[in-house]
């Protein structure tokens, strides 16, 4: 039979592969299909800013991979790559549209970017270290430190927690804009929603993931002491 924590560890994998096989498979289908109105990812994400009165943020194209757009609120851009930047298919057009969705979430200061910017920090600290601690906990069987680790790793699953709704309700907006100004048509924003929604997926499965490793650990100590 195999052990639960393999199963736990197994399990979490394997619903990170299926999360990048449906986002990479949504973005493969829906970046050749271009939009009725021809606007490239660029020229909607630059028209939605202007039309919510955002004028200090600029679109610029990054030097990234594919899926690699992300919208920096210190540096004040929303950065996008080469061909969510330059094509005029669905999957641009839905992918800018949720990057300016981001920076609309500062402009009106939506309360969750907050939340998610106190925990951060701490976040990263604890992504930088738990792992480290844990290991130390198990090599010496050292349960304290053990429960330290996990401890420290249970508030990355914790910002992931809070990172959901603000990637959720960046997507709500980038719809809701690009049914109502005719960026897209219906049949368009069915092809959108389907794109954002496998992109929410992603963060989906890194919380799922983050959880079944967490209870995998738990266990891994109860069963060494």
């Amino acid at each position: 039979m195999i052990p639960i924590e393999w199963i736990l560890y197994l399990a979490g994998v394997a619903i990170v592969i299926i999360s990048q096989v449906t986002i990479q498979g949504a973005y493969k289908k829906y970046k050749q299909i271009p939009t009725e109105s021809t606007a490239t990812g660029a020229d909607v994400a630059r028209k939605i800013l202007a039309s919510n009165n955002i004028t200090d943020v600029t679109v610029v194209q990054s030097g990234g991979g594919t899926l690699s757009d992300y919208f920096d609120p210190k540096k004040k851009i929303v950065a996008l790559s080469p061909d969510i930047y330059n094509d005029n298919s669905i999957a641009s057009v839905a992918v800018a549209a949720h990057e300016v969705g981001h920076a609309i979430q500062h402009h009106v200061g939506y309360k969750m970017i907050d939340v998610r910017n106190a925990v951060l920090p701490f976040a990263i600290m604890a992504g930088n270290i738990s792992w480290v601690v844990i290991i130390l906990g198990f090599a010496f069987s050292f349960f304290p430190l053990m429960y330290i680790g996990i401890g420290l790793f249970s508030i990355v699953a914790l910002f992931q927690l809070v990172t959901l709704p603000v990637e959720f309700d960046a997507s709500k907006r980038a719809l809701k804009i690009l049914q109502a100004d005719n960026y897209l048509y219906d049949d368009e924003i069915a092809g959108a929603k389907v794109m954002l929604r496998a992109a929410a997926f992603t963060y989906v499965a890194g919380l799922i993931n983050t959880i079944l490793q967490i209870l995998r650990l738990v266990l891994m100590s109860n069963r060494r002491r």
